[in-house]
């Protein structure tokens, strides 16, 4: 196949979003809106290359772990100028250049590979992906005449008759780097917006008797572009919708799925049970038969099979092991690692936290940045004290231990395997193993005390 790289148009200053972010680095189904575009890029392994604006500074730190190559439009003059501020981008003459809008995030990977594979067989040296659409306002219109392209007309410089066609431009081309290099001069600002309109160049092409092609689809939705909030929430409900659908369809039982939000590049295991509410963020990775109760937040989380998430838990950073209950009412904050037959109950809060195979914190109590061995159990309102006002300490508990309700453990300390530690008991100092620790006050009872304090002790 001839060589291809891709140009994305990103320069717009996306003024209707009334953001201090660019527009293309909003998120839809949580992921930035450019990085939908150049992931497939890079699977595609296309070279690629950016056209930022006047917002390429903050583009910079948002882009500076991906490959691509950045180019700057400092004016605004139009979609054809933009092409030019890259012109280095395409100077070998060979191949192609597929050009697309940094504000696309619906475009599949297949309405790509799809428009190439189309250019290529037909041997055109330009082409334009092109969709149909019940409402055409707001796109350019693409005309053609027995079956061939003649041009495309914006919106704002059309007439009534002509804004009646429902053919229009996706804004998507791929031309000979040859074509871009020799003819992009060619194009004027003589029209409505005194801008270089890059949909010029194909009827150029045209008259200079270049072969353009036409890429015709029914799929308005992928090329839906955003430029607003509005836009960009509905963008995001179709982008979690085939989520959800691609799911369903690979045995995952999501219950009321209009309620539930399945983010982009989120595993999830065959007859695993998802229930109203829940919220599953981009990265996390869900085992086979688990149970996702109403109301759940996974966050970028491991959670093996056969393991139930019960209501309200909120799960973020954590790797979760195989038939484990957690909540309902737990959070599990980044850096909690179980391993299998864990039980963290209601009101648990875990952070740093490696808990060994079948060890249960029931209710009520905060564990961070400790380790706890196996078959371990967590008596209720137990806290890990691991800040002292300036550093975190770690606490660390053997197997086999059982740490009474109300306990204290002040870090760093280490309690030993086999160990008890009574309830109520605040821990400063290391336990051995096979030990019975206590540190309580020394019960007192004063009788009749109220009544000398002329109180009523009886009726």
């Amino acid at each position: 196949m001839d060589k291809i790289k891709w140009l994305v148009l990103a320069a717009g200053e996306g003024k209707r979003m009334k953001s201090s972010i660019p527009k293309v680095f909003h998120k839809v189904a949580g992921i930035p809106i450019l990085f939908r575009i150049l992931n497939i890029a890079e699977k595609l392994n296309i070279e690629t290359g950016v056209v930022f604006g006047k917002n390429i500074e903050i583009a910079k730190e948002f882009v500076k772990d991906k490959n691509i190559e950045i180019f700057e439009q400092k004016e605004r003059l139009g979609t054809a100028h933009a092409v030019m501020c890259a012109s280095e981008f395409y100077s070998d003459l060979e191949g192609y250049t597929l050009i697309t809008p940094g504000d696309t995030p619906l475009i599949e990977q297949k309405d790509i590979e799809e428009f190439i594979k189309f250019t290529i067989e037909r041997k055109a040296e330009a082409s334009i992906l092109a969709f149909y659409t019940e409402n055409p306002k707001g796109y350019g219109r693409v005309f053609e005449i027995d079956g061939e392209f003649f041009n495309i007309i914006e919106e704002k410089d059309a007439n009534e008759e002509e804004r009646k066609n429902n053919l229009v431009n996706s804004g998507i081309y791929l031309f000979k780097n040859s074509l871009l290099s020799k003819h992009l001069k060619d194009i004027s600002n003589n029209n409505a917006q005194n801008e270089y309109y890059l949909t010029d160049l194909p009827s150029i092409l045209k008259h200079k008797g270049y072969s353009i092609a036409v890429f015709k689809t029914e799929n308005e939705e992928n090329f839906y572009g955003v430029n607003d909030r509005k836009q960009l929430a509905i963008a995001d409900i179709i982008a979690v919708n085939r989520n959800i659908e691609k799911h369903l369809n690979s045995g995952v039982t999501i219950y009321q799925p209009d309620t539930v939000r399945i983010e982009d590049n989120v595993e999830i295991g065959k007859d695993t049970e998802i229930y109203p509410g829940v919220i599953i963020e981009t990265g996390s990775k869900i085992g086979e038969n688990c149970t996702l109760k109403s109301g759940c937040v996974i966050i970028n989380s491991e959670i093996a099979e056969n393991t139930d998430i019960l209501e309200y838990s909120h799960i973020e950073g954590a790797k979760i092991g195989a038939n484990c209950a957690i909540g309902p009412f737990a959070r599990l904050r980044p850096g909690t690692i179980t391993s299998e037959n864990i039980k963290i109950g209601n009101f648990v809060e875990t952070k740093k936290a490696i808990l060994g195979k079948g060890v249960k914190a029931s209710h009520l109590s905060y564990l961070g940045d400790c380790e706890i061995g196996e078959n371990t159990n967590i008596g209720a309102g137990t806290i890990t004290c691991n800040y002292d006002g300036e550093k975190k300490h770690k606490t660390v508990i053997g197997k086999n231990c059982f740490i009474g309700s109300d306990t204290q453990l002040v870090a760093p300390v280490k309690i030993g395997d086999f160990s008890y530690i009574g309830a109520g008991s605040t821990i400063t100092n290391d336990v051995p193993e096979c030990s019975l620790a206590l540190s309580r006050v020394k019960q007192k009872v004063i009788q009749g005390w109220p009544e000398k304090k002329g109180k009523k002790c009886r009726n």
